[in-house]
């Protein structure tokens, strides 16, 4: 009876272990797969939708690349006053887009000023702005939710 009864429990034992097995590995292989096929267009970013087209599905977009601003000021130090130019690239966005050229008050953004992205334009901006307050200013220039670094320009 010992010996049936040892038997029976290896069997159970066994069969458990197997399920266990068979079960974590499907797991593992419906999670690490991809149902998206990855994105064949270089240099988009990773976190832009995939609408990348198929031969097989004529009807989808064409892959969206993710919008991108840059900034950059032709000084850091200027006297009350002067202008600043601030100038850089855009990427994924249209011409007729609306940039808006902002400054951080202590508080809060606020907008300096407006330009939108002219047709036919190589993806670049140029916003000329005063600045008359004194200390440092923060500026940056945003479109919808997608915004620059800040650059920082000392008011003497």
């Amino acid at each position: 009876m010992k010996s049936s009864l040892r038997t029976h429990s290896t069997r159970v034992l066994a069969a458990g272990a197997l399920s266990v097995a068979l079960l974590t590995s499907a797991g593992a292989a419906a999670f690490a797969a991809d149902p998206v096929a990855p994105n064949p267009v270089a240099g988009t970013s990773t976190n832009a939708p995939n609408l990348a087209t198929k031969p097989d599905q004529p009807n989808l977009k064409p892959a969206v690349t993710a919008t991108t601003i840059t900034i950059r000021a032709d000084r850091t130090e200027v006297k009350s006053g002067q202008s600043v130019t601030i100038t850089g690239q855009v990427k994924g966005l249209k011409a007729g887009d609306r940039l808006d050229l902002q400054r951080y008050d202590g508080r809060k953004w606020a907008t300096v000023k407006t330009v939108t992205v002219k047709r036919g334009s190589s993806s670049t901006y140029a916003l000329v702005t005063k600045l008359t307050g004194m200390g440092k200013e923060k500026l940056r220039v945003v479109h919808a939710k997608t915004m620059s670094p800040t650059v920082t320009i000392t008011v003497k």
